[in-house]
């Protein structure tokens, strides 16, 4: 099998997995991973922080959001852009957060812009993880880009289910690694950074 048929077919796995999560398990979940990113000292030193605004069955992350500003950080929220890169705009009101053409919660186009070069962590939504790190996105390449102007010092962490973390993602030259996945279960630190 080639490398863009095992991405398409292990997204439309994790897909369906994804999607037979019942709401109270959901939940659960989703309280679970927050309580172990939130324990993460990486969290606790970060001053600005890049959160995303889960649509769909992606694990939730709504309570992260409400958590980031109740602790007084800066969070910065992605939007897509036409070109096919994200622009990171500070929201300090979820309530101003309007839907996307795919129906992702972004902020209005007026927020005020900051460059990734200023972000402490990265929180990357994915359907799939493996412990070296690796990453499968929806296909469109956006937190790739996004990624490759991270500060060194940022720390990237991706954000799931625990059936998400895979024993081998497919990779890509263009893919960038991740420093960490957080689950329900726990931290799965990665090996390749």
């Amino acid at each position: 099998m080639d490398l863009r048929a095992a991405k398409a077919q292990l997204r439309a796995e994790m897909k369906a997995r994804r999607a037979e999560v019942s709401a109270d398990a959901h939940a659960q979940a989703a309280a679970q991973a927050a309580q172990v990113l939130l324990s993460l000292p990486q969290w606790r030193c970060a001053r600005i922080v890049c959160l995303y605004a889960s649509f769909k069955h992606e694990l939730g992350t709504h309570n992260l959001l409400q958590q980031a500003l109740g602790e007084g950080r800066v969070l910065l929220l992605p939007r897509s852009r036409p070109d096919g890169t994200l622009s990171l705009h500070e929201v300090s009101d979820l309530s101003a957060l309007t839907a996307s053409h795919l129906g992702i919660l972004e902020p209005t186009p007026g927020a005020p812009i900051r460059p990734a070069t200023e972000v402490d962590l990265f929180l990357v939504p994915g359907l799939a993880f493996d412990a070296a790190g690796h990453r499968l996105g929806y296909g469109a390449g956006f937190y790739d880009r996004l990624l490759t102007q991270a500060k060194a010092t940022a720390f990237t962490v991706g954000y799931g289910f625990d059936f998400q973390v895979h024993p081998e993602v497919p990779v890509e030259a263009h893919d960038q690694a991740l420093h960490a996945i957080v689950t329900p279960a726990g931290l799965v630190p990665t090996v390749s950074r």
